[in-house]
C-alpha cells in the first residue's frame, strides 16, 4: 500500500524531473491516457489493501473462535480466506497494472513543441 501510494505521484515527478516538462506546462497537457489509467489502477490497489487489511481483522477474530462478520455478512473459515484471498491478489495484480502503464507512458511519450 506504501508502494502505491508512492507510484501515484511518479508521472507528476517524473515528468517534471526527466522528461524535462517545464513548470509554466500543465499536466493535462502531458499526461496521457495511460497515466490516468495508472492512477485508477493504483487507487484500486489501495482500496483492496484496506479491505485485505479490515477482512484480516476478522480473521483473527474467526482464529480465536469469535464470531465475525464484514460488511454485514457472517464469516466463516472459509469464506474469509476466499475474500482475503481476492481482496489479496487484487492489490498485487492492481498494483502491477499501475506500474506497468507509467511505464507504458513513459516509453511512449512525445514531447510537444
Amino acid at each position: 500500500m506504501g508502494l502505491a501510494t508512492a507510484a501515484l505521484l511518479l508521472p507528476v515527478f517524473l515528468a517534471r524531473e526527466f522528461l524535462g516538462v517545464e513548470v509554466k506546462t500543465a499536466l493535462k497537457d502531458v499526461l496521457s491516457s495511460s497515466a490516468y489509467w495508472s492512477w485508477g489502477f493504483l487507487l484500486l490497489a489501495l482500496f483492496s489493501g484496506v479491505v485485505y487489511h479490515y477482512l484480516s481483522a476478522k480473521w483473527v477474530r474467526l482464529a480465536w473462535d469469535q464470531s465475525a462478520s464484514a460488511f454485514g455478512i457472517k464469516l466463516s473459515d472459509s469464506s474469509a480466506g476466499r475474500a482475503l484471498e481476492v481482496s489479496f491478489w487484487t492489490t498485487v495484480l492492481a498494483f502491477f497494472g499501475g506500474l506497468v502503464l507509467i511505464l507504458v507512458f513513459f516509453a511512449s511519450y512525445v514531447p510537444h513543441p
